[in-house]
């Protein structure tokens, strides 16, 4: 199978790209699968989602926005490999690992997506623009139909790609900085020169239309004050928003959250800072900020915004499966994966079968049962409370308004 060559791939030491490598049986016995959304016009395709978390409610999510109706969003792991090494990276990802062949991904999983409904699809690693292919890859999602979305550190990206890509309709781009200095940005992503290259390929992408977001990661190393000059420069190159989400203990993170992460009062005078920034030209959301507001909680979209992995598993929700890998979880990561995209036909039914809510073992929660802000909270994210050392089902008590000692006897 397609799939136990890969394992057998990623489980080698000093692993090369697989497009380096070769392969071990032919792409051409792989089937073409129909796509559920070939008729599609891909001007159709709605260029943003619904926020997950409304005014008035906290950003416990970690995503922005989601889909609407029936619709799903997908994140694509195309390679394992990026060119640095930062210290937050749920994949743990470094310079060896797997990529996703171009074939693979036109005849085998592209179909598979359009049959689940994904209308809006954010191809990530590692590093995207490590892939050799990568530009196909973004002709073949748009040929689906599909909204394409490209997150990425800003260091590998030529201009010839960013012309390429300038050329293509419904394709826009994310950018990674968590700081505004070579010293905070550069030391917390393994490489101080990479602020200065990742600034100049923003500031190119905005001036193609490419640029979509900032996504910045509040930590030890970068002043509050960095994070308003960094609303400045993405208010300069037109930016859509500046997502900040401070370092989980997930990933990478789970050893360097005692020494690079950010006090509440840290994040405090962060947000202080920032907030004057938001409006019309510009979002500034804070996920998971202390909720000093005292809001109820976002709920989780798990089966509603997916993930494929490098290694073809299917998860309802990439942030249960970094949650389930942590030494605290009482959870195995195949709790949340419904499949194996190469193995497997049929993910859309899968998808559509799966309930999350459905597998909770925890008991009901009396602080929930008799909270007033319970008609309009979603509970918050189950993989922070896996990541806690929770069990699925339990409430998001790092985000709930409510302490336990509010209870009473």
């Amino acid at each position: 199978m397609l799939h136990a060559f890969f394992r057998q791939r990623t489980a080698e030491r000093g692993l090369l790209p697989l497009w380096q490598v070769e392969r071990t049986m032919s792409l051409d016995a792989l089937p073409v699968l129909p796509s559920a959304v070939s008729a599609r016009a891909t001007s159709s395709v709605c260029t943003s989602g619904r926020p997950i978390a409304p005014q008035g409610v906290a950003n416990s999510c970690y995503f922005r926005t989601t889909t609407t109706g029936s619709e799903r969003k997908a994140l694509l792991q195309i390679t394992e490999r990026c060119n640095l090494h930062c210290a937050h990276c749920f994949v743990s990802a470094g310079r060896h690992g797997a990529d996703i062949p171009l074939e693979v991904i036109q005849r085998r999983i592209l179909p598979q997506l359009a049959q689940s409904r994904v209308t809006r699809l954010t191809l990530t690693g590692g590093e995207p623009f490590a892939h050799p292919q990568l530009l196909e890859i973004a002709c073949s999602a748009r040929g689906q139909g599909m909204n394409l979305t490209i997150c990425t550190n800003g260091t590998l990206i030529s201009n010839d790609a960013i012309n390429s890509l300038s050329e293509l309709t419904g394709v826009r781009v994310n950018v990674s900085l968590d700081g505004f200095t070579a010293e905070s940005h550069g030391k917390f992503r393994g490489a101080p020169a990479s602020f200065a290259v990742t600034v100049d390929t923003v500031r190119k992408l905005g001036e193609h239309g490419l640029l979509k977001g900032l996504l910045a990661t509040p930590n030890s190393l970068a002043q509050a004050r960095e994070f308003a000059d960094l609303c400045t420069f993405a208010r300069e190159c037109g930016a859509e928003y500046v997502l900040m989400n401070p370092l989980a203990s997930m990933g990478r993170g789970v050893r360097g959250r005692k020494r690079l992460g950010t006090p509440e009062e840290h994040l405090r005078d962060v947000r202080r800072l920032t907030s004057p920034f938001a409006g019309a030209d510009l979002d500034v959301v804070y996920i998971r900020f202390p909720n000093d507001a005292g809001a109820p909680l976002a709920g989780c979209e798990a089966g509603t915004i997916v993930y494929v992995f490098a290694t073809g598993d299917v998860t309802v929700c990439p942030y249960l499966i970094f949650a389930a890998r942590t030494p605290q979880s009482q959870h195995p990561a195949e709790d949340f994966i419904v499949g194996n995209v190469f193995d497997h036909e049929d993910i859309a039914q899968r998808l559509d079968d799966y309930r999350l809510h459905d597998r909770s073992t925890s008991p009901a929660d009396p602080v929930c049962s008799s909270c007033a802000l319970s008609s309009s909270c979603g509970r918050g994210c189950p993989a922070a409370v896996i990541a806690a050392g929770g069990r699925l089902g339990d409430r998001d008590r790092e985000q709930c308004p409510v302490p336990d000692e509010n209870l009473g006897p």
